[in-house]
């Protein structure tokens, strides 16, 4: 199960570095693209909450086992309350980078056997929610796939050639 999570870390930053890359080189001010018929308002706000996402659902695994990793360290400290969280888009691409590696050396340091515990969370309603700690690990990058068709789904609305969802070209 182990092996599993690792790949799906490693794929999602893959996946991630490919779409964003695609969004640096064809929309001038992504953060502020606004979006119509979509949740979010804005692309800013979109990739936000993907990242936010992220920080949510992996303090449930820290709360496990740390293994010695400091999300607020190698992720980023936030003040959540403030919107918008990056100042441009320079600044989230260089946080979605540290928040991937972080998930991917968190992964690298899991036990085996940590897969197996409930890992626990409080959500927006303020409703506990349990999974066993590798369904947890799956939501996080299911959380993120979704929210990358999404954005496929923006970028082709555009005719902006977009295809980052080829696990299986992945080592």
């Amino acid at each position: 199960m182990k092996e599993a999570i690792q790949y799906l870390a490693k794929c999602n930053a893959i996946e991630n570095q490919d779409m964003l890359s695609v969004i640096e080189k064809n929309i001038p001010d992504p953060l502020a693209l606004p979006l119509s018929g979509y949740f979010f308002k804005t692309l800013g706000q979109l990739l936000e909450h993907i990242y936010l996402g992220d920080r949510h659902l992996i303090k449930m695994f820290l709360d496990i086992d740390t293994y010695g990793h400091d999300i607020e360290r190698e992720a980023r400290a936030l003040n959540e309350g403030t919107q918008p969280l990056f100042k441009d888009f320079g600044e989230f691409l260089e946080y979605r980078r540290k928040m991937d590696e972080f998930l991917i050396k968190y992964a690298d340091s899991i036990n085996e056997e940590d897969l197996f515990k409930t890992a626990s969370r409080i959500n927006r309603r303020g409703e506990k929610q349990e999974k066993v700690a590798w369904k947890a690990w799956l939501h996080v990058f299911n959380h993120q796939t979704h929210h990358r068709g999404q954005i496929s789904d923006i970028l082709d609305t555009m005719q902006i050639e977009n295809n980052y969802s080829n696990l299986i070209t992945i080592e």
